[in-house]
């Protein structure tokens, strides 16, 4: 019943901001630049600021990392993992490719996940042990068991310069600029799977339990698990967590093929 509560908000946070980057979307004239190719707009920051002002009004004892104002405390064992706009660098170039993530950690483990795409209105989400839904469907990954000439995989433009000889034996790859999204197509079936090597907690929390709900695996590079994290995890102050999210059926080839790829280029 509490699973339900923290969901039913999360979805209608999401939905809010969604509407509220919408209305900045096509208007952003400037941006600023937090790293190399990392932009954020004043649409990012509006976002954050209300989905923060909503998550402490709701829930004013739960911690809350967010991309752009960064962890709120963590003395709950309850966390929100936001990202007010994953995939700002195609909207501020008005490629309408992004969305809202809102994830709730519970003792470093995800047990809600939010995934909201305003321009389809697509709204991924899944709470622990519940299944996951793209609006109020149930989804599954796919079926494929061997990664295949027609197999479509989501890998970020870091992935693609770094393992080419891997990604040629992947399938057709797909960068879309949103991992978050990535992780959702995977869930959907849409994606056999997808990797990425500089993401971060509030980018991939939501994203891996709609995945694990909808039957599928999301490990490091390694094949080990990434949740649950400690209290004093470096993800939450914003270290990298590089994962593989597939449909569960092909991982351990995935695998194989990364392990393969860092082995020859020693």
């Amino acid at each position: 019943m509490q699973n339900s509560k923290f969901l039913t908000v999360a979805k209608d946070i999401a939905k809010e901001s969604g509407r509220l980057l919408l209305e900045y979307y096509g208007n952003i004239d400037s941006f600023e630049y937090k790293g190399v190719g990392d932009v954020v707009t004043e649409a990012d920051k509006e976002s954050e600021k209300l989905i923060n002002n909503r998550l402490k009004t709701e829930f004013p004892f739960f911690s809350i990392l967010g991309e752009e104002y960064g962890l709120l405390d963590l003395q709950s064992d309850y966390c929100w993992a936001t990202d007010p706009l994953d995939g700002t660098s195609n909207y501020a170039s008005k490629l309408p490719i992004f969305s809202v993530s809102i994830a709730l950690l519970y003792k470093g483990s995800p047990i809600i996940g939010v995934v909201y795409d305003p321009n389809q209105d697509f709204m991924y989400c899944a709470a622990k042990s519940e299944g996951a839904f793209l609006n109020e469907q149930r989804i599954q990954v796919s079926n494929r068991t061997q990664l295949e000439s027609i197999s479509l995989f989501g890998a970020a433009t870091d992935i693609i310069e770094t393992l080419p000889s891997y990604l040629s034996k992947v399938g057709k790859v797909r960068s879309l600029g949103s991992a978050a999204i990535h992780l959702s197509n995977v869930a959907a079936g849409y994606f056999d799977g997808c990797l990425d090597i500089n993401t971060k907690l509030w980018d991939v929390a939501a994203g891996a339990l709609i995945l694990q709900e909808a039957g599928g695996t999301f490990t490091d590079h390694s094949g080990e698990p990434i949740f649950p994290l400690e209290k004093s995890s470096p993800a939450y102050h914003g270290n990298r967590i590089p994962f593989l999210a597939t449909n569960g059926k092909i991982h351990q080839q995935t695998l194989q093929l990364i392990a393969t790829e860092k082995e020859r280029k020693r």
